[in-house]
């Protein structure tokens, strides 16, 4: 026997599309009024009545959009998951449609059981729909349930009104839940969108609802986001040219920046254009009085903000949004929704990076066909794909650059945290200078015997040798650290060199025991031959693991011992060594010029640990600059007067001008890196003048330029 049948659908299924898919009260409202936007309405009513007596209980929402005739209720209001809108795109004034799942209607189901939905169109016919939710959960066919339409001449405008009427659920309306529905609907509307005719209003009239009843109110915009601090605004195209300005409001008469760039990522990820509004809190204390001081206040009462009551608007306020077509899409923005990650960033590097909380950010996103980004069916976000991961990129990368100048300014003005560098906050403490010197003019002045001021002088100067020693353990041991701290950042390259030859004797090793057992039992010259041979494979793969070690063996140092002379080359041959395998994978060219009779006087694990960052931020720029040129690490040295200058240059994107300038990138907590901790140049940087030296970064438009000038090595060169 054979038939051809269909699928029957079950009435729960239209209660499955609004208790299931539409995500909660405050999503259902929203959709409603994306009705209403993509309806050409200019103003939406929103009215809760009666919240008190749930039996008068009602929700309405009512706009003055160009309304439905009786064909289109009929054929697309009352089809589940129509494509009209999909199809059409756009409202007859031109509007991007909103509502495109065609299931946004369903969405009163959440709200109340009950609805009366009256709608005008042009031609002034009204068309009336009267829907009770609730037979729908029965066991029941959809194709069974009988809806009561009824169609009538009228004088009204066009337009629609869905009254509701929530029942029990009446209840579950409070002063919470009517707080947060009003700050959905300010956030619903894009702050950076060209002000279109839209506007919406909430009314409550006996509600039971002490701050709220008996009020109206117009939905804007928090006042709060045109007090920012730090402001980064602008456009992403479709190909990756990124066109920005950068703002700073935190002095006054602080001149505006352009910033123009272009972002590279892998083929299926860029998913212009975008437009970007990024605005940055500062929150100290002294910060937050500068927010309120520039003209925050209450918009009901007028008076300004408490610190507590300005904390708590930005824990509110700040987040990430994103918007299509002018409306936003959740939960982008909502408060504790990081999906950018800020807050895993900036504990990282709290001194650059800013948190969640601290930023109000809007991201406007176009059209699926334009920019591949698909809303999920459950309104719960954008479908995680390539495309999705290229906006997180291209977001973070324009943060980045608000994030640096943002660092830049606070170290300049003292803002913030301070990242003094170790070594001269050591020479300071333990400098006994300034106190002799103070000591020696108040015995003047006291009129003090010679004797006794030369007693005074020798016990500050006893003192200040046993000082001197306990300084030089002390930067015995900073230099331990640093250098493991370097160990933990080439941890990779130590995995990927040691995996080969730890898995050679792994898999030999009872080979060769069940063949060694093979002949105890019976001799076997064939067994024999094999037997010498993995030996002497193992030998050599044990060579290698040692060579390993020993190329670690100055960042792992536990003693420091007494300064003698390094020889230069011999040091780069063996950090060339170490990245050996990371140069060949990245195909970098690394060509050591270095004149091998050249020693500087100081401790090889320092030099080491310098050279060893700069080789690992070479690694990580020098694919960034493209395949149009070969990739290059150049190392050499000259003598001049007492000094040894070792040049080390790479052809990669180099580095900004201005960051040399300001000394940004020898800040501690300083990165351009994604993820970067801002400590490797840092460290680089105090290691060379630990040993008298100086680390400088030049300036060239052909990549990165480092210099290292040490003092030159005394007598016998070492040439280990």
């Amino acid at each position: 026997m054979k038939e051809k049948l269909v699928f029957r659908p079950s009435a729960r299924l239209i209660r499955t599309i609004g208790d299931k898919i539409i995500k909660d009260v405050y999503a259902a409202v929203i959709e409603l009024i994306k009705n209403a936007y993509d309806a050409d309405a200019n103003n939406v009513e929103l009215k809760f009545i009666d919240l008190a007596d749930a039996r008068k209980a009602k929700i309405i929402i009512k706009d003055d959009g160009h309304g439905m005739d009786y064909k289109t209720v009929v054929n697309k209001w009352m089809v589940p998951a129509t494509g009209d809108k999909l199809t059409r795109r756009k409202s007859p004034s031109g509007r991007y449609m909103q509502g495109r799942k065609g299931i946004g209607r369903f969405a009163t189901s959440i709200l109340g059981d009950d609805l009366f939905m009256e709608t005008t169109d042009q031609s002034g016919m009204k068309t009336m729909v009267l829907i009770d939710w609730s037979i729908f959960s029965a066991k029941k066919y959809l194709d069974e349930i009988e809806i009561l339409v009824e169609l009538s001449n009228t004088a009204k405008t066009p337009g629609t009104e869905l009254t509701i009427e929530p029942h029990e659920k009446a209840s579950e309306w409070g002063e919470k839940e009517m707080e947060l529905l009003i700050k959905e609907l300010r956030k619903l509307v894009s702050p950076i969108r060209e002000k279109e005719n839209f506007h919406i209003e909430i009314e409550f009239n006996n509600t039971g609802i002490e701050n709220y009843d008996n009020t109206k109110k117009k939905i804007e915009p928090f006042p709060m986001l045109e007090l920012f601090d730090y402001r980064l605004s602008g456009k992403v195209d479709e190909r990756g040219n990124v066109s920005l300005v950068y703002e700073n409001q935190v002095e006054k008469n602080i001149p505006g920046e352009k910033i123009n760039f272009h972002v590279i990522l892998d083929k299926g990820m860029l998913c212009g254009p975008l437009e970007l509004d990024f605005r940055v809190f500062d929150r100290e204390v002294d910060a937050i009085e500068n927010l309120i001081s520039r003209g925050l206040k209450d918009p009901d009462t007028g008076k300004y903000l408490g610190k507590s009551e300005t904390r708590q608007l930005l824990n509110e306020l700040c987040g990430v949004s994103v918007y299509r077509n002018g409306f936003r899409i959740r939960p982008y923005g909502e408060p504790g929704y990081d999906w950018l990650q800020l807050d895993k960033e900036r504990v990282q590097n709290p001194s650059l990076r800013i948190g969640s909380n601290q930023i109000a950010g809007f991201i406007t996103i176009a059209d699926e066909e334009i920019s591949h980004l698909e809303e999920k069916s459950a309104r719960d976000g954008l479908k995680e794909n390539n495309y999705y991961t290229g906006l997180v990129g291209i977001a973070r990368k324009c943060l980045a650059q608000l994030e640096e100048r943002r660092f830049n300014f606070r170290k300049k003005t003292g803002r913030g945290r301070t990242t003094a560098k170790i070594e001269k906050e050591l020479n300071a403490l333990f400098d006994f200078g300034p106190l002799k010197k103070s000591v020696k003019g108040v015995l003047r002045k006291g009129n003090v015997d010679l004797k006794t001021s030369t007693q005074v002088e020798n016990i500050i100067s006893k003192t200040e040798k046993k000082k001197a020693d306990i300084l030089e353990k002390i930067k015995g041991t900073v230099a331990m650290y640093q250098g493991q701290v370097t160990l933990g950042k080439i941890i990779m390259v130590i995995m990927h060199e040691g995996r080969k030859p730890l898995k050679y004797l792994k898999e030999q090793s009872p080979r060769i025991e069940r063949w060694i057992k093979e002949l105890q039992e019976e001799y076997n010259t064939h067994l024999l031959e094999k037997i010498i041979d993995r030996l002497d494979d193992t030998r050599k793969e044990s060579i290698l693991l040692i060579d390993l070690f020993n190329r670690l063996d100055p960042l792992a140092v536990r003693k420091r011992g007494e300064k003698k002379n390094i020889n230069v080359y011999n040091v780069v041959k063996r950090a060339e060594e170490l990245f050996k395998s990371e140069l060949r994978g990245k195909k970098i060219k690394f060509t050591n010029e270095v004149t091998p009779e050249v020693t500087f006087r100081g401790w090889e694990q320092d030099f080491y640990i310098a050279l060893t960052n700069l080789i690992d931020n070479s690694l990580y720029w020098l694919p960034m600059s493209g395949d149009k040129k070969e990739r290059q690490i150049t190392i050499s040295s000259q003598h001049e007067d007492k000094k040894v200058i070792i040049d080390y240059r790479d052809n990669g994107p180099g580095i900004p001008e201005k960051h040399i300038k300001d000394g940004l990138i020898f800040e501690p907590g300083f990165s351009t890196k994604p993820g970067g901790t801002g400590l490797g140049l840092a460290i680089a940087g105090e290691t060379i003048e630990r040993n008298n030296g100086v680390l400088r970064a030049l300036y060239d438009p052909e990549g990165a330029y480092f210099r290292i000038e040490l003092p030159a090595g005394e007598g016998k060169n070492d040439r280990k």
